[in-house]
């Protein structure tokens, strides 16, 4: 009788595998189930994205935003489903570049991978300048004011130190990266679900009944429901992405097509559950619920808020849990970026593709690819007044690269994939979830355009005004300045504006300019390199790539 698989047997054999995909094992296979499930999990988040984004879905929507999360986790499922089967037969970093290029065409891979990989710049640079904004409120420094090094403000300064300090982890060996990444998922977990109890047992001042009122704001004029639940919305959209990250560290996950698999399921499925229990709590911790979204509207932080009013100093405990798992976000995200680049420098679908491809011999990891993500994040935050819009575009680009994959997919089904079983596996379903993935993805992007365009006027005017209060002016916001931005709205660093730029939104102007340089690129490097040998190598599992 056999006896029970060493860890070494079984890198042996995900490494077989890898070279049957005609792909060389160099990166170090060290990760386990929880390292992988907990990358994912820290790609998305939830405490990163319910601190900043809350507001957004209490400023629109009142209380009943927290509807949108689950709606929001259950369309997500689709995609991590299908996500699921398709790391179990490609556990190879780049997650959605390869699973695309290998089962629709070269063509829809690359330019998946590509805007995938500048979506991914854009969200480091976005949670990297996240920090500062969590520092400011520990320690009560303002974000414009000099920093210790007085040619930069602290935003920038405390940004660009992050982006140092994640580079070097991310390039000093994935080990030390798991490590860090357990610890912070591991405290960001517990103090949510400790928060949420003490909120929900102790501090409880509003009834269950208050998650279906919008507080009136859909009766602004022009106002309707429809318009105010799909812009609150956002702030769940905004969150719950990141999960395929599970299987772009599967070069360096052992047993990785069933732990890559199990890492992309976990991520969002706690994610979901861990988030419906503090968003429950947080809404129900209000004491001033009008107050509340007075305060969102002014671009308030209502977590903090209610957290350190109902705990005073005991809540800022709580920030400190924000801090760490704001940093391990940006590592994580960046990390995956890494590999994106690393894998498509691989390929060569990516300019000076064999710096990029190239592995440190001493950390087995692509040392390279990291300091390159580091350095690209950083250039925002040297050039806008407000890098953290750079999210709203990065998000929708995101969206955009999973509706490519899953498409690519739906048309390997149609041609008869899967030809052979893998850990795990959809059978009848793949293709009904395939399909239920490309419709809430359409449906999604839509959402992000849709509030840049006056063609849906019948949704509403789109806008909700802010009363006047003490010495402030009533203002009005379009709900697009919340979700869309138009280009020329934005400011450069030290507030210049760039009203002369043409008025586009945000989302369409940044994947507009992605996909023509990606289009010059791929021309100009010549289509047909690498296409026979490819598909040969696919050929070795049964795998053979539809182009």
């Amino acid at each position: 009788m056999a006896g029970p698989t060493s860890a070494a047997d079984q890198a042996a054999r995900d490494d077989a595998h890898l070279q049957s995909l005609g792909i060389k094992p160099e990166l170090k296979r060290s990760l386990g189930f929880l390292s992988n499930f907990a990358v994912a999990f820290s790609y998305i988040s939830v405490s990163t994205g319910t601190y900043t984004l809350i507001g957004l879905g209490l400023a629109v929507g009142g209380p009943s935003f927290f509807w949108s999360w689950p709606l929001i986790i259950v369309g997500q499922l689709f995609v991590a489903l299908n996500f699921a089967e398709l790391a179990s037969h490609f556990p190879v970093a780049g997650s959605i570049y390869q699973w695309s290029k290998r089962l629709s065409n070269r063509t829809l891979g690359f330019f998946t991978g590509w805007i995938y990989f500048w979506a991914g710049v854009l969200t480091v640079t976005a949670v990297a300048a996240t920090v500062p904004l969590v520092l400011s409120s520990i320690f009560g420094f303002a974000l414009s004011a000099p920093s210790p090094i007085p040619a930069v403000n602290n935003l920038i300064f405390w940004a660009i130190l992050t982006l140092i300090s994640t580079t070097v982890i991310n390039a000093f060996g994935v080990r030390l990266l798991s490590v860090i990444n357990n610890l912070g998922v591991a405290a960001e977990i517990v103090g949510m679900l400790v928060f949420a109890l003490i909120l929900l047992i102790f501090f409880n001042h509003q009834p269950l009944s208050v998650l279906t009122t919008t507080a009136g704001l859909e009766n602004q004029p022009g106002g309707s429901f429809p318009a105010v639940f799909l812009v609150a919305m956002f702030m769940s959209l905004f969150v719950v992405y990141g999960f395929d990250t599970a299987g772009t560290f599967a070069e360096e996950t052992v047993d990785a097509s069933r732990q890559a698999p199990r890492g992309i399921l976990s991520a969002i499925l706690l994610s979901g559950a861990v988030g419906a229990v503090f968003l429950l709590a947080i809404i129900l911790s209000f004491k001033d619920l009008p107050g509340e979204i007075a305060g969102a509207q002014a671009f308030g932080l209502p977590i903090g808020d209610t957290i350190i009013a109902n705990m005073q100093d005991f809540g800022r405990v709580y920030l400190a849990v924000i801090l760490f798992a704001v940093y391990v976000c940006t590592m994580a995200i960046q990390g995956a970026t890494t590999r994106l680049m690393f894998s498509m420098g691989r390929d060569r679908r990516m300019p000076l593709g064999g710096v990029w491809a190239h592995v440190n011999l001493r950390f087995k990891t692509p040392a390279n690819a990291a300091v390159a993500v580091g350095v690209l994040a950083a250039i925002p935050l040297i050039v806008s007044d407000s890098p953290a819009t750079l999210a709203v575009g990065a998000t929708g680009l995101i969206y955009t690269s999973y509706f490519l994959c899953n498409l690519g997919v739906l048309t390997a089904r149609a041609k008869g994939w899967p030809h052979k079983g893998a850990w795990f596996k959809l059978g009848a379903w793949g293709t009904i979830i395939n399909v239920l993935a490309l419709v809430w993805g359409g449906a999604m992007i839509i959402n992000f355009a849709l509030w840049s365009s006056s063609m849906f006027g019948a949704l509403g005017s789109m806008s909700y005004t802010i009363p006047a209060s003490g010495s402030a002016a009533a203002a009005t916001y379009n709900f697009r300045d919340l979700t869309n931005p138009l280009l020329n709205t934005l400011t450069f660093l030290g507030g210049k504006s760039v009203s002369w730029l043409p008025p586009i939104p945000l989302f369409e102007f940044t994947l507009g300019l992605i996909v023509v340089t990606g289009a010059i690129y791929y021309i100009a490097s010549g289509r047909g390199r690498l296409e026979a040998a490819a598909a040969e190598a696919d050929a070795a599992t049964g795998e053979v790539a539809i182009a």
